[in-house]
């Protein structure tokens, strides 16, 4: 069997035109490790909607399978409509500079015995 340079998946006819879940992504990693090619297209082009988890769970997939010894496969995204490249953009930046809303705590310090001497 020849090995092939190029294998593109159609990700709406193995998912769905909608993906709304990150427990899909084992359905598709199952396709891209069959196909009998080093680099592979998921190409998005039926696809109307990708969720924010859906998006994160297929960067860490593409990130897991470009990090393999053994294996290795190029993973690219084609023919996504402008909101699921916005989805992926949103996703990827928010992996590469996480947004932290830690509160902001002011401790006064207070004298005790200011506190017993209270003129009530």
């Amino acid at each position: 069997m020849v090995k092939q340079d190029k294998y593109t998946i159609d990700v709406a006819k193995i998912l769905a035109p909608i993906v709304g879940s990150r427990d899909l992504m084992p359905v598709l990693a199952e396709a891209v490790n069959k196909a009998d090619a080093k680099a592979v297209d998921l190409d998005f082009v039926k696809v109307e909607f990708v969720s924010r988890s859906a998006a994160h769970a297929l960067l860490l997939m593409k990130e897991d399978l470009q990090r393999r010894w053994l294996k290795k496969k190029y993973i690219a995204f084609v023919n996504a409509s402008e909101n699921v490249q916005e989805m992926f953009r949103v996703v990827a930046a928010n992996r590469a500079v996480p947004k932290t809303n830690e509160p902001q705590v002011e401790i006064e310090k207070t004298d005790i015995n200011s506190l017993a001497k209270c003129s009530c």
